[in-house]
Parts: structure tokens; C-alpha cells; sequence
């Protein structure tokens, strides 16, 4: 495994709602150290200015950043990590998931690995979406403008380079890298792509009186969504940002120049045996039966 370099600094972020998280990231800590980096715990930090600052501070003197918590906090985690060009390594507590590397019950021998310089470098592509003049934000996952009411739609026009594709009224439009197509996107309808992929998934939800057809768009694509007037919209971020979209606004969702890289184990066929399990098409015990290629 030739792309990932041995980290002389470590910083194991945690969730700190989690129990024992705490306990577990300085455990990891101590083995960083006694594996000759140096090392230093904290827990992720809410994007607020003074939290996040102080995180980032901290971030861009490591070469690893460790996060132990789950999906949700490895989509906080490489927020911070894709500022900086920083590799995560994820380690799970409780329920399954699609982004960590490791487990709780494994993290030892799994992080020991780590260490040594046994393990590559997964890139993920990202998105990012701009709205008026204001900055523009990064997604990992997944773009959502959802309606501000409950129990009304959205109506949004989208443009693709230009190209009128559809008028939907919906009770959102979900847009997803390859890394969300697991995530929202995939209940409702979406493909599954590649984790390598660099292509964008546009699906509406619900949509009233339209094809609910999903749309695997290419990196280059510029998407352009309109939300009429008459009605109001909520733009989320990967669940970490919420803005609101006023009638008449304009969304474009393009390539982000940003990335994350995953720290993995395994080799990159390991992706589909992941998924069989945590979809429920095959049993665990089944996978482990099986010969080897």
C-alpha cells in the first residue's frame, strides 16, 4: 500500500456525547506515542468561529486526524480534515456504518497498522454550493433543499450547464457525491456509486406528479436550482449547516476543489463485501465462508 505516509503527529478527535469515546481516543493517543508520534485528544468541536478555529489550529500541525464516533461524526470530522489536506481515520461505536475504517472492538491491531504505514489513501470527491454572494459551502455527503414548512412542497426548476432538465414539486431535491449515494440519496431511490467515483446524484423526494427517476450527472456538470416564487426552502449541508433558501433564490452545485482522503486497510474490492453486509444482501457468516479470489 503505497500512498499513505507514516503520520508523525496525531490528533484523535471524539464525539463528546458518545460514552467512552473519551476514553477510547486516549487510549489511541497513548499508543500513538508509545508508536513514536506525537499525539493529542479533543473532542469536535461544533462548527461555531471560536470552537472550530481552535480545532483547526490544532489540525494543521498533525499529519492524521482520528475520529471516533460515527457516520455522522466522520462527516463533522472531514469538514475540518478537507481545510487542511489532513487524512481521516474512522473508527465506529455503535451502530454500522459506511465511512469508519475500524471498530471499537478491533481499533488496536487495526490502528497499530496504521502506524506502521500499512494502509492507503481513499480520496473522496465533494461538492460545493453557493447561494447569492455568500461564501460557499462543502459537502462530503449531500446537498438538500427541503421545504421550510411542514406539510407544503417545493417547487424548483433545474438546469444542467445551462439545459432546462425538469420543473419538480417535491418535498426536496437531494444532490450526492458518490460518498452520500450510501446516505440519504440511496432512500430514496439513488444509485449506488463507487466510492472513487467523482460523479454528482440528483434525485427528488416525493415528487408530485413527476418521474421520481434519479440522474447520475459527470464532476464537470453545473447544476442550477431555482426555487420559484411563492415558495420558501431550507438548504442543508451534510446536516451540519442549515441556511434558508428565500422564494425566487438560485442554488449552483458544482465540483468542490476540496477532497478528503480516507485512511483504509483493506484493498479497494472490500467496498462491495461492505456493502452486501450492511445492506442485508448477504449475512456476515456467509461473506466469511466464502473462498478468497
Amino acid at each position: 500500500m503505497s500512498d499513505f505516509v507514516t503520520p508523525r503527529s496525531v490528533l484523535v478527535a471524539f464525539h463528546p456525547s458518545l460514552a467512552r469515546a473519551e476514553e477510547l481516543a486516549t487510549a489511541l493517543a497513548t499508543q500513538a506515542v508509545a508508536a513514536g508520534a506525537s499525539a493529542h485528544v479533543m473532542p469536535l468541536a461544533e462548527p461555531s468561529v471560536h470552537d472550530g478555529e481552535a480545532f483547526l489550529s490544532r489540525l494543521r500541525g498533525c499529519g492524521l486526524l482520528v475520529c471516533v464516533g460515527g457516520d455522522g461524526t466522520m462527516l463533522h470530522a472531514s469538514a475540518y480534515a478537507s481545510r487542511v489536506g489532513i487524512p481521516v481515520f474512522g473508527v465506529r461505536m455503535g451502530r454500522l456504518g459506511f465511512l469508519t475504517e475500524s471498530v471499537e472492538a478491533n481499533v488496536t491491531a487495526d490502528f497499530a497498522r496504521v502506524l506502521a504505514g500499512d494502509a492507503r489513501l481513499e480520496t473522496r470527491a465533494m461538492v460545493q454550493v453557493q447561494t447569492g454572494e455568500s461564501e460557499p459551502l462543502h459537502a462530503l455527503n449531500d446537498i438538500v433543499i427541503g421545504r421550510a414548512t411542514l406539510g407544503r412542497t417545493i417547487s424548483v426548476e433545474a438546469r444542467i450547464d445551462g439545459v432546462l432538465l425538469a420543473e419538480y414539486r417535491a418535498d426536496a431535491i437531494v444532490v450526492a457525491t458518490a460518498t452520500g449515494s450510501t446516505g440519504y440519496a440511496l432512500s430514496v431511490g439513488g444509485p449506488i456509486l463507487h466510492p472513487s467515483s467523482g460523479e454528482m446524484i440528483l434525485v427528488p423526494v416525493a415528487p408530485h406528479l413527476t418521474r421520481a427517476n434519479a440522474l447520475v450527472l459527470p464532476g464537470t456538470a453545473r447544476l442550477r436550482l431555482s426555487v420559484e416564487r411563492g415558495y420558501e426552502a431550507m438548504l442543508g449541508v451534510d446536516g451540519l449547516h442549515h441556511r434558508p433558501v428565500d422564494s425566487g433564490s438560485v442554488v449552483e452545485i458544482t465540483r468542490s476543489p476540496r477532497t478528503v482522503d480516507f485512511v483504509r486497510l483493506g484493498p479497494e474490492t472490500e467496498f462491495y463485501q461492505n456493502l452486501a453486509v450492511r445492506l442485508g444482501w448477504l449475512r456476515l457468516d456467509h461473506v466469511l465462508d466464502e473462498p478468497g479470489p
